[in-house]
């Protein structure tokens, strides 16, 4: 049970760990406002497993925080981050205190994006490297990876999918 929870927690905190490049709007239009702070929740597939995890999240284009409750386990995993700089807490881990943790290091657990460039999306703005591919879904090299998103602003979901490595993460944030 520890490994898929560490997987989705990797999973969101590649997006996170990520250099933020400059980004290029979603949207001119004002209909778009940013997500600032929300409650949601987040589900991990890969071939062979998949999982969920509640998510409370709150952040700007520069910091963040974010709590990851897996509610089968009792599990809370807290990331905050402030720039490039990542920390990373687990109520069961026998250190209590905040330890920093590099996107490398989250990368390896399987994330698909660091934080800071879910956050970038999630106020309407798609790293450069990423192209339009029509019906708000983008594709590109991310990190060193082949990278789909879709940002559904409608239906208040937003799947990220890491196609070099099969693994997908849907972030559904309750209105």
């Amino acid at each position: 049970m520890r490994k898929p929870l560490h997987i989705a927690i990797a999973i969101f905190l590649l997006s996170a760990c990520s250099t933020l490049q400059p980004t290029a709007s979603v949207r001119d239009s004002n209909e778009y406002k940013p997500w600032h702070s929300f409650n949601g929740q987040l589900s991990i597939l890969e071939s062979a497993h998949r999982w969920q995890v509640l998510i409370h999240w709150q952040a700007t284009l520069e910091s963040g925080k974010a709590r990851l409750t897996h509610a089968a386990t009792g599990r809370i995993i807290e990331l905050q981050w402030q720039g490039e700089h990542i920390q990373i807490r687990d109520n069961q881990t026998s250190i209590t205190a905040w330890q920093p943790i590099k996107a490398d290091t989250l990368m390896q657990y399987g994330m698909v994006l660091p934080p800071q460039t879910i956050a970038a999306i999630l106020h309407y703005q798609i790293p450069p490297s990423l192209k339009a591919k029509g019906n708000d879904t983008w594709q590109g090299l991310l990190h060193n990876n082949t990278i789909r998103l879709r940002w559904q602003n409608h239906r208040h979901k937003l799947t990220m999918t890491d196609i070099t490595h099969g693994r997908t993460a849907i972030l559904r944030i309750f209105p």
